[in-house]
């Protein structure tokens, strides 16, 4: 078993991430106090589930949401048309569980950021990657996450607080809630799918050393993506690999030499795709 993080949280923060890709854009729920499963019930009812404009493997998400998760709803959605983010908070009061869920990369902008690869100084030479720092922080995205999650925390106190993001989203999730950590007190764990590296390694011993801090770092098979950027750009925390019928999981995979996790053995691009890492996830239960 991948250390005390549950497969349920996983799949469930997959599922997430996969339907975050068309939230606000062929489906909405209705406010903030309205369920997961009331909104799928309503489509399911009406009949309407294939007029969202879903792929086959979002529409499964979507119903294995409902039945795993079935009191989450969406508090908060911001979708920033000046960095081009888009970001929920999600609340689950059964599993009593707050969760922020970044999207990966679809635009022309979100490239740009993905290509500014020059490094930023948080402090003391811990550098990140900027084109991820500046998505979080311009105009006020992160001071609005913040605030949003400290008012939830304050409401459940005895609630887990996730951070997850697939791709771009994953590293969004990574540096935000390392940033987190710096601000909150609570327990904070990020499981991230198919991220690339954030910074520098520096950053690493920064973030391995917050005791309120854990990284599950999901990856599938040969994804190019999980092994860049390549130079003087490190992972952080514990990942599980996927394959088409097993997983591994792999602790210290910085001190393992260099060539291990470049693109010498990670050089797929299909293996980035969302919906296989669910194919493969829902495959390889712990």
């Amino acid at each position: 078993m991948p250390e005390n993080i549950s497969y349920n949280t996983v799949i469930n923060l997959l599922t997430i991430t996969i339907l975050i890709y068309n939230y606000g854009k062929t489906f909405l729920t209705k406010n903030n106090n309205q369920t997961i499963e009331d909104f799928v019930n309503k489509i399911m009812e009406k009949n309407i589930i294939n007029t969202l404009k879903l792929c086959d493997i979002s529409k499964i998400a979507l119903l294995d949401l409902s039945k795993n998760a079935p009191s989450g709803k969406v508090h908060t959605f911001i979708d920033d048309k000046v960095s081009d983010i888009q970001v929920g908070i999600t609340i689950n009061d059964i599993d009593k569980r707050i969760c922020v869920v970044f999207r990966g990369s679809e635009s022309i902008k979100d490239w740009c950021h993905n290509m500014n690869m020059c490094k930023f100084n948080i402090k003391d030479n811990i550098r990140v990657h900027k084109g991820f720092y500046n998505q979080l922080y311009n105009n006020g995205v992160y001071d609005k996450l913040l605030f949003e999650v400290k008012e939830l925390l304050i409401k459940n106190h005895e609630y887990s607080l996730y951070l997850t993001g697939h791709s771009l989203g994953g590293a969004l999730a990574t540096l935000c809630g390392f940033m987190f950590s710096q601000e909150l007190k609570n327990k904070i764990t990020v499981i991230s799918f198919a991220s690339p590296r954030v910074g520098n390694l520096e950053w690493m011993k920064a973030f391995e050393k917050q005791e309120n801090l854990i990284h599950y770092r999901i990856t599938n098979d040969r994804d190019i993506i999980t092994v860049v950027p390549v130079y003087k750009y490190y992972h952080v925390g514990i990942m599980i690999r996927l394959f088409e019928n097993s997983y591994k999981i792999v602790r210290d995979y910085n001190k393992m030499p260099w060539y291990n996790y470049t693109i010498f053995n990670f050089w797929r691009i299909s293996d980035h795709n969302s919906t296989l890492y669910y194919k493969r996830l829902v495959k390889n239960k712990w």
